[in-house]
């Protein structure tokens, strides 16, 4: 009977266990989104731009993002795209670069989001 207890306790110990990582795992990301949408803003300066674009750099490298790559569209507005291989999501930004009356918006999309994607073709 005692091998039994201890089975049990540990069946109970590892649904637990793994029941709180879940949960830890689901709370970073939703933090990661709650941060990122927490970024974008409108009538912003071009220096308020580049500075978000610089903490939302960071804040990808430390979630598991490579290096941002970017690239300057049509109409003025940077664009920059960030990869994920282990989740396979991509994360983009787009600044306008005008030295006021920017917005900046974030969004985190699943796969990968090739930069030609972003180019308005004619």
């Amino acid at each position: 009977m005692p091998m039994t207890t201890r089975v049990t306790r540990s069946t109970r110990l590892l649904v637990l266990v793994t029941f709180l990582l879940g949960s830890v795992l689901a709370r970073q990301g939703a933090s990661l989104s709650a941060q990122m949408a927490g970024m974008a803003g409108t009538d912003l300066t071009m220096a308020e731009c580049r500075e978000r674009l610089e903490k939302l750099g960071a804040l990808l490298k430390s979630a598991g993002y490579g290096s941002a790559r970017t690239h300057a569209l049509s109409d003025g507005t940077l664009a920059a795209r960030w990869y994920n291989r282990t989740s396979n999501r991509t994360a983009l930004a787009f600044s306008g670069q005008n030295a006021v009356g920017n917005a900046f918006t974030v969004s985190e999309q699943d796969g990968v989001v090739a930069t030609s994607e972003l180019i308005a073709l004619p």
